[in-house]
């Protein structure tokens, strides 16, 4: 039994051995026994690993001699004092001798044994540690250190560190620098003391405070502080400042970066207004100051854009100078410069302010006409043009003559297309060209034609009042109830001594436009007037009044009402015996200036009223601020009467309404008696059409009223029946 129990402790015994052998050979530390000289008793296979030996060598090696020159003094001083004090210690050693790459040990050293009574200790446990990758890492942080402060302490522009109680924690050499202080003892001096000398934090428009704005949104921000030198003038300073954030992202101060951007700013400001210039330059002539191809085309495909959505024209006017080649052959350069210079401006004088005149190079300019209400409008214009360029042009106190040959094309008949457009008024300047220069063609041949007519008939309407082809008109306005003569409408009529009886709607458009309308309004009103006095005087129409219509451009005319007065007085008739139509389109679109002259008229004695009342866009409330006595139902809406159900509840809404306001009601375009007697139940008191009469000249007009003063009262009395031409020009 003693000899089982004994075999089980050795086995155990070894047991325990091979497992302390296992632990110790395959431990993941590298571990040594050494001795007093540094020789090697005994080391793990980790060891081993590390110092590149085999463990049998163990007791050959002297661990000194493994370590990098000098290092083994080190080490054998450290041996020394741990056998002597028993106390362990640390030291950092070079492991590899040259030309075997230097590794960085740490070894821990500890007494091996305790020493027996009376005897020295031996022998020294070693852990060895490799830092090399530790110490490496190290010394590229330090180094990365160093070099992040060189380049902070070079950076000329003043960084600061800054708490959130606004002390400084770190300055800049360039801070430093700034703020007048010592390299060190900075403590508790706070960033405005540093940068404004001031005892609390800046909250000005002139110095906003960046750190108060980072701590309160947390983000980086970007002010601008003004200050003034010691010259008066103002220096600017940009201040950057960023959170500073802690490992749990808690923002525990502002990194605030200065820079004087005086300089920068200046330079910014004349950059700003280079590029200005620059943008200029590429899209104008610099010859003419005139858009360039460029800026055209984009001008022009805004134009098509814009007229697409308002369902309007736009004319591509293509102008080309007739023998502009031979002043440049004969006279030079500077000379033909001098021509484009001033058939540019020219070209300006001549358009609105909204279309756009363009050189595209050479001789060749273009015209873009927007909004255009009707095509024949851009033939006005290119007739303008062409009587501008047959002034001469005088260079050098030289007069020369050059002309101009234009060709036309409109949006959207002849093209939707920037580019379509450009080709066909380019055609068209062409055939012009071949048809003899100094003309205009359009691309179509029949806007030709028509836009030569037009001038035509403009150019015989300027010398139709000198030559006396205009004539008045008129015709009555019928009280229903009565036959009796309420009023009468002055109608201009143009007598062309080839065309015969030009209506008015061929030639009305056409002097509103040129303002020729303006000379004729006022012979409209001196003529009626005078004809006025003349049937008073004789005892007719002395309870009536003639109306006389007003156009837009009279309306613009603040003297209108002191013209229109001192016309009256000239012939000497009672102001109540005229009146003025307006027509309802003009007074909605400007009720406050019809106001204005409504009012004027009225103090002189003469009433006002609406023509063609419902055509236009009524506001009722623009309406009922307007003295008006007279509203007249549109002839559209009595053609159909009593049949058109639309028109009878328009016809009623208009009388209702004028019954409602106190306005004289009249009715246009009345042709028969079941129109009449419709419009006399409704309650419409007046009417006017070709059941009483149709305009008729002066002396017919006159027989006409004393034939209905002689006769017994019949409404039907008189009637002519319609005509095709006196119905047209109503």
């Amino acid at each position: 039994m003693q000899n089982r129990a004994l075999r089980e402790a050795q086995q155990a015994l070894e047991e325990s051995r091979d497992t302390y052998a296992d632990l110790y050979d395959f431990a993941p530390v590298a571990y040594t026994t050494v001795s007093r000289l540094g020789q090697i008793t005994r080391m793990n296979l980790t060891a081993a690993e590390l110092l590149g030996v085999s463990r049998g060598q163990a007791p050959h090696l002297f661990l000194a001699a493994r370590l990098a020159p000098g290092d083994g003094h080190v080490l054998l001083s450290a041996l020394a004092r741990v056998l002597a004090s028993g106390a362990q210690e640390a030291i950092e050693v070079g492991l590899g001798r040259p030309p075997q790459p230097r590794r960085d040990l740490r070894l821990a050293i500890r007494r091996e044994r305790p020493h027996p009574a009376g005897a020295a200790p031996v022998q020294c446990g070693c852990a060895l540690f490799d830092v090399t990758e530790i110490r490496q890492a190290q010394a590229a942080v330090l180094a990365q250190q160093r070099f992040l402060q060189s380049i902070i302490d070079g950076v000329a522009d003043p960084i600061l560190v800054i708490g959130t109680d606004y002390r400084i924690l770190l300055m800049n050499t360039a801070a430093q620098t700034a703020a007048g202080a010592p390299t060190a003892n900075n403590a508790g001096l706070t960033c405005y003391r540093a940068s404004h000398g001031r005892d609390s934090p800046c909250d000005s428009a002139d110095h906003p405070c960046p750190v108060r704005q980072v701590l309160a949104g947390g983000t980086a921000v970007t002010v601008i502080h003004r200050h003034w030198g010691a010259d008066g003038q103002p220096r600017w300073i940009e201040l950057i400042g960023s959170p500073l954030r802690d490992a749990s992202g808690a923002v525990i101060g502002v990194v605030e970066s200065a820079r004087d951007i005086t300089v920068h700013r200046a330079l910014t400001e004349q950059l700003q207004e280079r590029e200005v210039q620059l943008e200029h330059l590429a899209q104008h002539d610099p010859l003419t100051g005139l858009p360039n191809r460029l800026l055209f085309t984009d001008r022009l495909h805004q134009a098509i854009l814009q007229a697409h959505r308002e369902h309007r024209g736009v004319a591509l006017l293509f102008v080309d100078l007739d023998g502009f080649k031979s002043i440049n052959d004969s006279l030079g350069h500077p000379a033909g410069d001098q021509v484009l210079q001033q058939a540019a401006a020219r070209m300006r004088a001549l358009v609105r302010e909204g279309d756009t005149v363009a050189r595209l190079g050479g001789d060749e300019f273009v015209l873009i006409i927007g909004t255009l209400e009707q095509d024949n409008d851009a033939g006005l214009v290119a007739h303008k043009l062409l009587k501008a360029f047959r002034q001469p042009f005088t260079v050098a106190g030289q007069s020369l003559y050059v002309t101009a040959s234009i060709g036309i094309s409109l949006f959207p008949q002849d093209g939707s297309e920037v580019d379509t457009l450009i080709r066909n008024a380019d055609a068209a300047m062409y055939r012009a060209k071949d048809q003899g220069r100094d003309t205009l063609r359009f691309y179509t041949e029949d806007m030709t034609a028509r836009a030569f007519a037009q001038v035509a008939i403009e150019r015989d309407l300027r010398e139709a009042l000198a030559r006396g082809e205009f004539v008045l008109h008129y015709q009555p306005e019928i009280e229903l109830a009565t036959g009796r003569i309420a009023g009468l409408e002055a109608l201009i009529r143009w007598q062309h001594p080839a065309r015969g009886l030009v209506a008015p709607d061929q030639f009305i458009p056409l002097a509103e436009a040129t303002g020729l309308i303006v000379p004729i309004s006022a012979w409209v009103v001196r003529t009626a007037a005078a004809q006025m006095k003349q049937w008073r005087d004789q005892g007719l129409l002395a309870d009536a009044a003639v109306w006389v219509n007003l156009s837009n451009r009279d309306l613009q005319n603040r003297g209108l009402a002191e013209a229109i007065e001192g016309m009256i007085r000239e012939v000497g008739l009672d102001p109540r015996a005229l009146a003025v139509e307006i027509t309802e389109t003009w007074i909605m679109a400007n009720p406050e200036s019809a106001a204005g002259n409504i009012r004027h008229l009225q103090t002189l004695g003469i009433e006002v009223g609406i023509d063609d009342f419902g055509t236009g866009y009524s506001s009722l409330a623009a309406l009922k601020h307007l003295a008006v006595c007279e509203l007249k139902i549109d002839q559209s809406f009595v053609a159909g009467l009593p049949e058109d159900t639309a028109g009878c509840a328009i016809a009623r809404a208009v009388i209702a309404l004028s019954q409602a306001l106190g306005i004289k009601v009249v009715a246009e375009g009345v042709e028969t008696q079941t129109q009449a007697d419709f419009l006399q139940r409704e309650g419409c008191r007046i009417a006017q059409g070709y059941l009483f009469s149709r305009p008729l000249p002066a002396a017919e007009f006159e027989a006409y009223v004393r034939d209905r003063t002689a006769a017994a009262p019949d409404p039907r009395a008189g009637a002519d029946g319609p005509d095709a031409e006196g119905r047209q020009s109503d």
